[in-house]
């Protein structure tokens, strides 16, 4: 792409054809860039709030920024911004009252939570295969440790820290230049919480 030059990248095609419906609003539909000195000067609506969309994750020395729309401001950032959803379930131990459909709650507790994230991957300059983003993503599942997380929707859930758990790359159809990925994480906290806060 050479400077001064606009490109469009209709973003809900892509995201109706990774994961079958439109997950963007319909001022989103298009983004487009326009290249400046080697920067990206982007054309978004204000319509929500961006610093919720903003995740990072930091392993071994390197970091990975997810929800910086496109700005190319690095090799390690990644957009469109990611869909996260979380959910958690009790860790109870009941016991059946004998004779009646009762239940005794001997011991409440927390399971940590689960986490379903999902996104796509935009090779804007070359408008083929991500083939290095997705190398960085691989990489960064076969790291077999804890992960810190900064973001606001895992700060509202009190989460610093994950675990990886599956993943999954995915071609689009219909879009060379797109892949759709999906990672499960569970949240995790370090063994001094619970010796500092014990059950």
């Amino acid at each position: 792409m050479n400077n001064g030059e606009a490109i469009v990248i209709n973003l809900a095609a892509r995201y109706a054809a990774a994961f079958g419906a439109v997950a963007i609003s319909k001022l989103l539909n298009k983004a487009i860039l326009i290249k400046e000195d080697n920067k990206y000067d982007v054309e978004f609506y204000n319509d929500a709030c961006s610093d919720a969309e903003n995740i990072t994750f930091k392993y071994a020395g390197e970091e990975l920024l997810f929800g910086e729309m496109i700005t190319g401001k690095n090799a390690t950032t990644y957009a469109p911004p990611l869909m996260v959803s979380f959910s958690r379930e009790k860790n109870l131990i009941e016991t059946e009252a004998s004779g009646s459909d009762s239940v005794v709650v001997e011991r409440w507790g927390t399971k940590p939570w689960s986490i379903d994230i999902r996104g796509i991957l935009i090779d804007v300059d070359n408008r083929e295969y991500p083939s290095y983003k997705i190398d960085l993503l691989a990489r960064f599942f076969e790291h077999n440790d804890i992960i810190e997380v900064y973001g606001e929707q895992f700060y509202d859930k009190d989460i610093d820290s994950i675990y990886l758990t599956a993943i999954s790359i995915t071609p689009v159809e219909g879009f060379a230049d797109t892949v759709q990925i999906s990672l499960s994480a569970k949240s995790i906290k370090g063994v001094n919480y619970t010796l500092l806060n014990p059950m």
